[in-house]
């Protein structure tokens, strides 16, 4: 760690948390003042004046007035803004959009404005601070940083349009950018495999003390190219070379081989640490000094946190990332326990709607965050400072704590997650702990893409895509079909229900080609997805997604 910025955390990482935890003491007067900044300042933009905006003078009447919106009612105004018009959600300009992961459809433009990147920034100082009064020595090396190019196209105004993470990268103080492993025009790199062993390759040259990636599947898509090149790293590593040719262009191979040196040295040490990892490269004994791991922890992703053991140190911390998206940082965990983090009460205005209500909710149903009850889980609407208003993030998050008098949040899953062929109503996070349950051995040797709700004739059925490290003989696919299935009817006393009644089939089970999720990937980032960032939906009922892969051995339980 510079020593700038390790400067910077002793002077300012009490003072930050402190003034946090002040701010969540009351959190209603700060969220009714913060919202009545957003009304106040964007009441004559375009939106403003078609809602009202100032003529409102409380949460209730913004309720009354402003209805719930989604991206298509706010599209109007992001497109007219995106074509140079003024005020159009914000009374400020936007300077950037980001662009989502497109999780749910195709990508979305979300509007950054000074005032709402400043917020994510605070968000984010707040993080790191936490992160650094509990270990201070996770600082101590460089970061290994994974992150999405900023600039991927340009709206007809001039202002750029891309990753959420690589604005925040791009936007980050000069003390704070030097202490990453690798330098911004890495991610610069079309070529999905070039990309990562620069990564890789760049990272083993030096001391890391943390990864940072949001998705753990990046964290252990890492650690498998690590592994995959351990010969030609250590070469590269004693030459100063870089052994990628002809999938990087000369600008940014110029750029990244400025920072190469020779260090035979190093190359000794990574040697040594190969021999400790059974010929390969492990993180853990590649990076002794790794302090830490930062990732999602939430949702949909256990199945890659539970990977972990396999290459990383015993007992590492691994700390959420917090509740984060294109749209908004919307927590900060302040602890490596769990996958809770503090609701940001003070730079987004919240409501809630609980998700076990049948009834879509009404402008006047949704909740403040003093309405909610640690245990429950309440779908998320947020007002931003960069032009949301009463935005259905189609997500739901579940409260696990009080920190203060503010709430604690977990993200559980995306609320379209959710299939329902027969009133089974099954959910992601179902599906994900039908997995974990029936694996068992096979656990360390698979990897979990996704379950498909599919029409077999008449009759649906929900199918698992599995990739595994060795063959699967047909008895045990079989049986694993049999267990998932099994699984499903304990969670699922509807889908139990349903197999009983013959409505449902039995769960299949479609063993893909090994690699084949991992090319997917690649298909999709080459398409536009963002990589730092992209995830799937564990659960879906698009059939031409199951079609996407190719498949080795099927079975059913039936």
């Amino acid at each position: 760690m510079s020593l700038v910025m390790k400067l910077i955390l002793e002077a300012t990482s009490s003072r930050t948390l402190s003034q946090f935890a002040e701010q969540c003491r009351a959190p209603m007067p700060l969220q009714e003042k913060l919202l009545a900044h957003i009304l106040k300042d964007n009441r004559d933009t375009a939106f403003g004046r078609a809602h009202g905006l100032g003529e409102l003078q409380s949460v209730g009447q913004f309720k009354r007035r402003v209805p719930i919106q989604n991206y298509d009612d706010h599209k109007p105004y992001i497109e007219a803004a995106m074509n140079g018009v003024p005020a159009q959600l914000t009374r400020a300009n936007p300077i950037f959009y980001a662009t989502t992961s497109g999780t749910t459809g195709a990508s979305k433009y979300i509007p950054v404005t000074p005032e709402s990147r400043a917020a994510k920034s605070q968000l984010t100082r707040i993080a790191l601070c936490s992160v650094y009064r509990d270990r201070p020595g996770v600082l101590s090396g460089k970061i290994l940083l994974v992150i999405s190019p900023e600039v991927e196209s340009y709206a007809p105004s001039g202002a750029p349009c891309g990753a959420e993470t690589g604005h925040a990268f791009r936007n980050m103080p000069k003390a704070l950018q030097s202490v990453y492993s690798s330098p911004y025009e890495v991610f610069l790199i079309k070529n999905y495999e070039a990309r990562y062993y620069t990564l890789v390759r760049v990272a083993a040259g030096q001391p890391i003390s943390l990864i940072l990636a949001c998705n753990p599947s990046t964290v252990v898509l890492l650690a498998d190219r690590l592994a995959q090149h351990t010969e030609s790293i250590i070469r590269d590593v004693r030459d100063g070379t870089l052994a990628v040719a002809g999938d990087i262009p000369p600008e940014i191979r110029s750029v990244v081989e400025r920072g190469l040196r020779p260090d035979p040295a190093r190359a000794k040490a990574l040697e040594r640490a190969a021999a400790a990892g059974g010929g390969v490269l492990l993180p853990r004994e590649t990076w002794p000094e790794l302090k830490g791991v930062n990732c999602w922890k939430g949702g949909t992703v256990g199945m890659y946190l539970e990977k972990f053991p396999r290459f990383l140190p015993a007992g590492l911390p691994v700390r959420d990332m917090g509740y984060v998206s294109s749209e908004h940082r919307g927590s900060v965990a302040l602890s490596d326990e769990g996958s809770g983090g503090v609701l940001a009460v003070g730079t987004n205005f919240y409501e809630f709607y609980p998700a076990d209500e049948e009834r879509k909710p009404r402008p006047l149903d949704l909740l403040g965050a003093d309405e909610l009850e640690v245990g429950q889980r309440y779908f998320i609407y947020v007002t931003t400072l960069g032009g949301l208003y009463r935005y259905d993030m189609n997500d739901i998050v579940e409260v696990v704590g009080m920190y203060e008098n503010t709430p604690v949040i977990r993200f559980v899953q995306k609320g379209k997650g959710v299939v329902s062929f027969t009133g089974e109503k099954l959910y992601e996070s179902q599906v994900i702990a039908a997995v974990a349950s029936s694996l068992g051995p096979l656990q360390a040797r698979s990897e979990f893409i996704a379950a498909v709700g599919l029409l077999d004739g008449e009759t649906p059925r929900y199918v698992f895509l599995m990739e595994f490290d060795e063959d699967l003989a047909d008895d045990s696919a079989v049986q694993l079909a049999r267990k998932l299935d099994a699984a499903l009817g304990e969670l699922n006393i509807e889908y139990a229900a349903k197999r009983e009644s013959k409505r449902l089939a039995g769960a299949g089970l479609r063993i893909i080609r090994r690699g084949e999720f991992d090319r997917y990937r690649a298909r999709m980032v080459a398409k536009g997805r963002v990589d730092a960032q992209f995830k799937i939906l564990r659960l879906t009922a698009d059939a031409e997604f199951a079609n996407e892969f190719e498949v080795e051995r099927k079975a059913l339980a039936d």
